[in-house]
């Protein structure tokens, strides 16, 4: 671009010039036609001005004008004269002296101007009878006459003079534009020259930055380009020989490590070898050990050590992991028990059984045979403790999402756990040859390939617990039949409240007693879907007979009692008392009742606390309760549903009870629905006028729990009635 512009400055002056030598010449000519013009127009109003005067044959007068147009004229006007046709002069101004003689040849008709001796003489021809309305200022002649103005002739220079310096000022200022364009533009190239130079350097000592972003001149742009792709492939091969290098180290760093993992997998199966072959060791002692006190031991203790010999050595040579089993625990345990009571029942040891609420609920995926193992060894060794008489299996399954942990304990009193037992869990690695350790050695074993932990409480004459919490990752809800009502008895009220919470996931409503008379009016009150009794000590033997009699024309009744007196009870009762432990499996065997037996309670109150207060009340007791705050709203309910009693609160704010009782009463279903005044307070007049209403009690507010049996009776009188019907 540079030296196309470099090339263009010779012709551009040439071009210049001729543009200052056509101007030049154009003003000179304009400049004449101008002046022509203005000499032609001067003349021609000379010609009007002294046309009249030529008829007063006065020279002087006609002098005097001539001078005065002279002097008047913007025109460098020198001298003017008036000649006659025949070359005389007529009049003229103060220098008409000067002009050069003149004397037409022929008879001119137009207007004339030329230059002479550096003057401009210009001749108008003219006649003294003017177009214009004149007379013939002369009477009988029609001369003809020349007015003849000499001016100054101006410097040919001053016409064209300014216009050329003008022209030239603009040609050589678009010259100077033009050489500082060119400046410019060559210092740009210089700069984006020194940036190529300065990339080409980088790119040649191989730094990865050598890629050129900036803006270059046009003519450097292939160069930028091919700096760019050069950059380019250099940045990828960089690249590429990085990913190369990575690769190699990582290769490097993986067989590094892998020789690591085979030495380390070298040293652990030495060690595991060692491990093994002290374990045989051990076992060989510990059978030897079996060997020396056979003829002293019982058959059946020495049967469940060779037993327990035989599980160690399957969980020592054991190398492939435990295939999953999906698991339900409630039926899992009801599979089991029998098994962990003939455990125990060779040493005359009961068993009781805990289960969470989510055990029925919930499936999850364990190695059975490992778990069946865990807890038939968590059973022997907490069997070991010296004035044990009973043992506890707690099995509670508690879920977070679809993650959980199962915790497996064994409670027992008498003494605690044998000091070798307490320290084989406590420190599995401890080297052991009692054979009484076999069962610990395969708790601690099956923990570890289960990731579970160990918790160990035992204490001298208040009995141990061995916990072992499993993680359970993947817990999947199950679907389960669930009993409306149940009836539960039980004296001792910590052990009623524990039941209770673990039947939540089967019952929707139990009814709870830990007192005889309490229980025989709940079983009263509603036909249950089962009645679970765990049995006391046998009392009052007529009064249970006639309560497990009358339980069991609507409900299924279980038994529960000690071995010590089952069969007393057995003998009074009449029925199937069993001994075992209770499991939750049982009630999945159960039928439930249908929930339209229930009786239907409605309570008409405007108070919001007494209708909350009457809600927790009522919550577990059998029958449907419905509420209503105010009297249109309970008729509208009674208009579309039949309730079996009616509790409705005397002063309503739209409607007085009373008048709500009437409305009741007209209606063909509340004739002989069971109508309870709820008030604070009443008279014997007003008293009167509720059972003339058509009520059929009253029930003084507040509600107490000894208040709560007066409506309980009600609902059972009604619903009985309604079956009788």
């Amino acid at each position: 671009m540079t030296n196309y512009f470099r090339q263009l400055t010779l012709p551009w002056l040439i071009a210049l010039s001729l543009m200052l030598l056509f101007t030049a010449l154009w003003y000179h000519y304009e400049s004449k036609i101008m002046q022509r013009a203005q000499v032609q127009q001067y003349t021609s109003s000379l010609q009007f001005s002294i046309r009249p005067l030529l008829t007063s044959k006065n020279p002087d007068l006609l002098k005097a004008q001539l001078n005065h147009l002279r002097y008047a004229s913007v025109l460098p006007v020198g001298a003017i004269a008036v000649y006659s046709d025949s070359g005389r002069l007529i009049s003229g101004t103060d220098k008409a002296a000067l002009l050069p003689q003149f004397q037409p040849h022929h008879r001119q008709h137009e207007f004339h101007l030329w230059h002479e001796a550096g003057k401009l003489i210009a001749v108008q021809p003219m006649s003294s009878a003017a177009s214009s309305g004149y007379e013939d200022v002369i009477a009988g002649q029609n001369d003809n006459y020349y007015i003849v103005v000499q001016l100054d002739a101006p410097g040919n220079y001053s016409v064209w003079l300014v216009p050329v310096l003008v022209v030239a000022m603009l040609g050589w200022a678009a010259l100077l534009v033009m050489l500082s364009g060119i400046g410019r533009v060559s210092q740009r190239q210089q700069t984006d020259i020194s940036l190529l130079v300065h990339k080409l350097s980088q790119l040649k000592q191989g730094q990865l930055n050598s890629r050129l972003d900036e803006d270059l001149v046009s003519e450097l742009t292939p160069l930028k380009l091919a700096l760019n792709e050069l950059a380019g492939q250099q940045l990828n091969n960089r690249s590429r020989d990085d990913t190369e290098k990575n690769q190699l180290k990582q290769q490097i760093t993986e067989l590094t490590q892998s020789l690591a993992s085979e030495k380390q997998q070298t040293a652990q199966l030495q060690r595991l070898y060692e491990q093994s072959k002290q374990k045989q060791q051990q076992q060989i002692l510990q059978l030897r050990q079996l060997t020396q006190q056979q003829a002293v031991m019982p058959d059946n203790l020495l049967q469940q050590a060779l037993h327990s010999q035989v599980m160690l050595a399957e969980l020592t040579l054991a190398t492939e992991p435990e295939p999953l089993t999906p698991l339900v625990l409630t039926e899992y345990v009801a599979r089991q028990l029998p098994h962990y009571r003939n455990i125990l029942a060779a040493q005359n040891l009961t068993l009781q059984l805990n289960e969470a609420a989510a055990n029925a609920v919930y499936q999850l995926a364990l190695p059975e045979s490992l778990l069946t193992t865990l807890l038939t060894a968590l059973l022997r060794l907490s069997s070991h403790s010296e004035g044990i008489t009973e043992l506890t299996l707690n099995m509670q399954l508690s879920v977070t999402g679809s993650a959980g942990s199962l915790l497996l304990s064994v409670t027992g009193n008498g003494d605690g756990l044998l000091a070798s037992v307490r320290q084989q869990l406590v420190n599995p690695g401890l080297q052991s040859q009692h054979w009484q350790d076999s069962d610990s050695q395969i708790v601690t074993l099956i923990t570890t390939k289960l990731n579970a932990v160990i918790e160990v409480q035992s204490l001298e004459g208040l009995g141990s617990t061995v916990s072992v919490r499993i993680p359970a990752a993947d817990c999947q809800p199950v679907q389960v039949k669930r009993l409306n009502h149940l009836l539960l008895f039980d004296q001792q009220l910590a052990r009623l409240t524990e039941r209770k919470a673990a039947l939540g996931s089967l019952v929707t409503h139990v009814a709870q007693s830990t007192d005889l008379a309490e229980l025989q009016l709940k079983a009263k009150q509603y036909h249950y879907d089962a009645a679970l009794i765990f049995l006391p000590a046998p009392t009052e033997l007529a009064a249970w007979l006639e309560l497990i009699q009358a339980l069991k024309q609507n409900s299924k009744v279980f038994c529960y009692a000690d071995p010590n007196c089952i069969q007393m009870w057995r003998e009074a009762l009449g029925v199937a008392i069993t001994a075992e432990p209770f499991c939750l499996a049982e009630l999945q065997q159960v039928e439930t009742v249908d929930t339209v037996k229930l009786p239907r309670l409605l309570v008409v109150d405007d108070n919001p606390t007494n209708l909350a207060f009457i809600q927790m009340l009522l919550k577990q007791q059998p029958l449907e309760l419905t509420t209503a705050n105010c009297a249109q709203q309970a008729l509208q309910l009674c208009t579309g549903q039949q309730f079996d009693v009616i509790l409705l609160d005397i002063q309503l704010p739209d409607l007085h009870g009373t008048e709500v009782a009437r409305q009741l009463r007209q209606m063909q279903e509340y004739q002989l629905t069971p109508i309870l005044a709820f008030t604070a307070h009443a008279l014997a007049d007003e008293v009167a006028s509720f059972k003339a209403a058509g009520m059929n009690d009253v029930i003084f507010k507040p509600l107490e729990v000894n208040k709560l049996q007066q409506i309980l009776d009600w609902c059972s009188s009604a619903k009985t009635d309604n079956t009788g019907q």
